[in-house]
């Protein structure tokens, strides 16, 4: 859902969906340590701050993901947990 809306903080570069284990992650792909990052949780926590953001909650799961492109500019993650991101809206 955050293909093209997560960035690492300290690289200041998109983060990508990376396959580990079996489960679904973000990882920044330009060498930086930060560990991978569950993707259902960085996509809970964008979320819940787009529903404050906007009345949110009667969209299905289907059409989240261009709701999100309409509203975010970018999500930085600051650091390896998943609710530890800055937020860059659309003006």
């Amino acid at each position: 859902m955050l293909r093209t809306l997560l960035w690492c903080g300290p690289c200041d570069l998109p983060m990508h969906p990376n396959p580990s284990r079996g489960q679904r992650t973000y990882k920044c792909g330009q060498g930086c340590r930060r560990g991978a990052l569950p993707a259902e949780a960085v996509e809970a926590v964008t979320w819940t701050a787009a529903e404050r953001r906007a009345t949110l909650a009667a969209i299905r799961p289907p059409y989240r993901k261009s709701v999100l492109e309409q509203l975010l500019a970018r999500v930085v993650v600051n650091s390896e947990a998943p609710d530890d991101l800055r937020f860059i809206w659309r003006t």
